[in-house]
């Protein structure tokens, strides 16, 4: 089954979904994420869309978007698992969420989510986009003078 196949068969699926994906389905159109009001799609080409709008037109997700929507894919649907994006050889475990993806707030600061807590936070981490890990080119250089 290719990928196109898979995610043709998922939106169909989510279409009679018991949770909030069945209310957001588009032909073409998989939902990943639903923000409140914008929802993030992923199409059976692989694209990520999105509306900045409840039922707003869809325009394409930048990188961070992307990388955000594809491991909220890898998380709804473990068959999309291989789309989440890879952690590259020089990549830094982000240090807001200490590599888990997922913060909490304590006291009106941002803290990562402990180890073996369930259920998991429903707050991603901001900084590393829910990845736990941040890309070389994105990490600040260190002033060593």
């Amino acid at each position: 089954m290719t990928n196109a196949e898979l995610i043709d068969r998922l939106i169909e699926e989510t279409a009679q979904a018991p949770d909030w994906r069945s209310g957001w389905a588009r032909p073409g159109h998989l939902p990943l994420f639903n923000n409140w009001g914008p929802v993030m799609y992923l199409t059976p080409v692989g694209d990520v869309v999105m509306n900045d709008e409840e039922d707003g037109p869809l325009r394409p997700a930048g990188p961070a978007e992307r990388d955000f929507a594809l491991a909220r894919a890898a998380e709804q649907y473990p068959e999309l698992a291989h789309l989440k994006p890879a952690r590259p050889q020089l990549a830094a475990t982000c240090d807001l969420c200490r590599g888990r993806g997922r913060v909490t707030i304590s006291q009106g600061t941002l803290l990562p989510w402990p180890d073996g807590h369930e259920p998991r936070s429903p707050l991603y981490c901001p900084k590393c986009n829910s990845l736990g890990w941040i890309r070389m080119s994105l990490v600040p250089a260190v002033d060593s003078t």
